[in-house]
């Protein structure tokens, strides 16, 4: 007789929960107060900015990383001279300008000198109501009356700028673009309602009048604004925040503009942004300059910008004693549960406090879910599982969506982590070091799962998954999070246990929140990146770059030749590289068919080897290609970013499937039968197996190999001869033939030879 075994009821819906503690919540709002360790910094630039006197205006730069805290130190800045200042004991009028708030402008300079009035009449407004409490001294009068004539000439700015008329900006640098003549004027109209009523009333040559003087101060402006600055003689502080936000060409033209218009002596610039950006607008706006600078165009970077920027100031890491109490008694006030797993935080999240906020709000929600479940009748939860899952949701939420199919995946990931912790501190594995089977009652399990052909039958697929978790960069932070630890809290000693259970991380899958995505699909980031949007060159790379795991097949095919080839994993892009990611490290786009998402084609393979070595620095990795002028050789200790193999480009274009493609043509390839001529944007088409777009048709692909017939034998390891006059194009293009768009198809081009359905796809070797 076989028993049932009882199902275990599950609360009913109408059972009355009791109450789970207040829900954290932490706004991103800017700091009021230092109390991450940049009060120096800020104080310093204080002074700075009180006793600096230039003949021209003073620049300052405050770099950082998205989220670092510019934007609290810019504003702590601010208080402490609006303090000092005009309602203090000196003449400083500061001004604050969000230029990413009109992102819809064709040209933010209008809405800059709009801001700049605007705040003139603020402050104004404050001398008044000082003179009728009584309260304004003679000397505080003469600056009232200062102001008044210095805002009339300043309100006059943008309407001037309309009457640059239909045609180029003739001040030099400042927005070498055509102005919408009619536009601005409507936009003067608005926002000038005192002028547009003068030209309602006045007659026909009055309003001619008007017209003259408007174009009269555009030509003499610079004059116009220094008689004016001489007049006011009182300090005025300019702050920029969130350039980074803008566009990064809309960025530079700003700048171009400020300098060249308010190059004046009293004003002072503080603009907040990451560094990267201005430099990404700088070869976008100046690119024909860069196609003639045979590789030195991070120099003209450096040069410009210490020209427009003459102090900059890089911040450094938030100090990590200052945060972690800023956090504990701030942020994690209402949760003290998580208080002895600060330190696993700290480390795998870093210290930049945005992040910190966000993922605060993604496991204090999860505690509440938990607390509230609890409270149902439901099971107790762990805090240390809650805090491990939960960094795992934020930080790799791919993974998160493995586990919810695979949670066994997590207890293969952490029982090699722990080996490797073993291994690393040098010590004697025994009973001590390892937690006994009745602790860790699935351990034994899983390892006898390993050498099960069951096993491997069953979980074939999600096994290579797993080692993809072992390797680099996810590895560093996975042994952070997984790692054991022994912690302290109200004099008691918490160890870890980590996950033990099958069903265990199965439990916490469940009630976790991850990340919506931590790596952006890339047409979404494409698109972003027209609408305005600033994205790192490494987030914009790690939501490209796939696993390929290795494997051996049979590469080529009877009309071409093959041979038995073996190939270790790598990483691959998922798409050609497009326009837009082209155009942002080298600042040109040589292509034919323009379009930010199209693949970039006209390069050589030359060109294709330079690009991977100049992304490999922008994101901060070693470079893979050493080029001594026509010899190029590659270092396979490199993490950088390189051409993928021959062999490599097949392995990876066929996924598994071994005929003549990876589906029907038409569903997957853009070739001479559906472009209509033309290429078209990647990801449009399905991918194959491996999650890669367009490696058949859009464009041909330059690979590393030199062009050879195969031979009947190869060597083991073998990749090509060791020079030629061809290298190796795979994959078909938009205007060929369904017979040039197979996986086997072979061609070959000169490496210095451009053409337009030419182009390339990145690869990255593991280590």
């Amino acid at each position: 007789m076989v028993r049932k075994k009882k199902k275990k009821s599950l609360p009913s819906p109408k059972t009355p929960a009791s109450d789970p503690p207040p829900l954290t919540v932490i706004p991103d709002d800017p700091a009021g107060e230092d109390r991450i360790g940049y009060g120096d910094h800020g104080e310093g630039l204080v002074q700075m900015i009180r006793t600096v006197e230039a003949r021209g205006s003073f620049t300052i730069g405050v770099y950082g990383r998205w989220g670092q805290g510019k934007t609290s130190m810019l504003r702590q800045i601010k208080k402490s001279l609006d303090e000092r200042g005009i309602r203090g004991d000196q003449e400083v009028i500061t001004v604050w300008f969000n230029p990413w708030r009109y992102a819809g402008e064709k040209f933010l300079i209008v809405p800059f000198f709009h801001t700049l009035v605007a705040a003139l009449e603020d402050y104004k407004k404050c001398l008044e109501e000082m003179e009728t409490a009584g309260k304004l001294s003679s000397s505080w009068k003469v600056l009232r009356n200062k102001l008044i004539t210095f805002g009339q000439t300043l309100s006059r700015v943008p309407v001037a700028l309309a009457y640059g008329l239909e045609g180029e900006i003739k001040v030099p640098l400042l927005l070498k673009a055509k102005f919408n003549f009619q536009r601005f004027i409507d936009e003067g109209r608005r926002q000038e309602a005192k002028i547009e009523a003068q030209q309602a009333e006045e007659s026909a040559e009055d309003s001619n009048k008007m017209i003259e003087e408007h174009e009269s101060l555009y030509y003499n402006l610079i004059e116009e604004l220094q008689r004016a600055v001489d007049d006011f003689d009182t300090k005025v502080v300019v702050f920029i925040d969130d350039l980074d936000r803008c566009l990064p060409e809309k960025a530079v033209e700003l700048l171009e503009g400020l300098k060249v218009l308010l190059d004046l002596r009293n004003f002072v610039f503080v603009i907040g942004v990451a560094r990267e950006v201005v430099e990404r607008g700088i070869r976008v706006r100046y690119r024909e300059l860069y196609a003639k600078t045979d590789g030195d165009g991070p120099r003209i970077e450096r040069d410009y910008l210490e020209k427009i920027i003459q102090f900059p100031l890089t911040l450094p890491p938030a100090d990590k004693q200052r945060l972690s109490q800023h956090i504990r008694e701030d942020y994690m006030a209402d949760l003290p549960r998580a208080h002895p797993y600060l330190d696993t935080i700290l480390e795998a999240i870093d210290t930049i406090p945005r992040n910190l906020k966000r993922y605060i709000n993604a496991v204090a929600f999860t505690m509440w879910i938990a607390d509230r479940r609890k409270g149902q009748g439901q099971t107790d939860f762990r805090d240390e599982l809650l805090i491990k899952m939960s960094l795992i949701g934020f930080l790799l939420p791919e993974l998160y969506k493995q586990l919810t199919s695979y949670p066994h995946h997590l207890l293969f990931i952490q029982e090699k982590l722990w080996e490797r912790e073993r291994e690393e501190q040098e010590k004697t594995v025994d009973s001590r070091d390892e937690p006994p089977d009745d602790e860790f009652p699935d351990a034994k399990a899983i390892r006898e799962m390993k050498d099960s052909e069951k096993a491997r039958e069953e979980l074939k697929t999600g096994i290579r998954e797993v080692d993809h978790w072992l390797e680099r960069p996810h590895v560093d932070k996975l042994k952070t999070i997984l790692k054991k630890r022994s912690r302290q809290w109200n004099g008691k000693e918490l160890k870890d246990q980590g996950f033990r259970l099958i069903k265990e991380v199965s439990h916490y899958v469940s009630l976790a929140t991850p990340a919506l995505e931590s790596k952006v699909e890339s047409k979404n980031l494409i698109a972003a990146i027209q609408k305005g949007a600033t994205v790192s060159l490494e987030i914009e790379m790690g939501g490209r770059l796939v696993h390929i795991p290795g494997g051996s097949f049979q590469l080529g095919d009877d009309s071409e030749g093959s041979y038995e080839a073996t190939v270790t994993g790598f990483e691959m892009d998922k798409y050609p590289v497009t326009q837009s990611l082209y155009e942002r490290v080298m600042g040109i786009n040589p292509s034919r068919f323009e379009g930010d998402d199209r693949p970039v084609e006209q390069v050589s393979w030359i060109d294709a080897v330079t690009f991977c070595n100049r992304l490999s620095k922008k994101t901060g990795r070693t470079p893979y290609y050493y080029i001594a002028g026509e010899e190029i050789t590659g270092n396979t200790e490199s993490d950088g970013f390189r051409l993928p193999t021959e062999a490599e480009w097949e392995y990876a274009c066929r996924a598994g499937t071994e005929g003549e493609r990876y589906g029907e043509i038409d569903e997957i390839a853009w070739y001479k039968s559906n472009s209509e001529g033309t290429t078209h944007g990647v990801g449009q088409k399905h991918a194959n197996k491996f999650k890669l777009h367009d490696m058949l048709g859009n464009v041909w692909e330059w690979v590393w190999d030199w062009f050879a017939v195969f031979p009947e034998q190869p060597p083991d390891g073998y990749a090509g001869p060791k020079e030629g006059g061809y290298r190796v194009i795979r994959g078909g293009g938009f205007g060929n033939g369904a017979q040039y768009c197979r996986a086997a198809d072979r061609s070959g081009s000169r490496p210095a030879g451009r053409r337009d359905g030419l182009g390339f796809r990145l690869s990255r070797s593991l280590s």
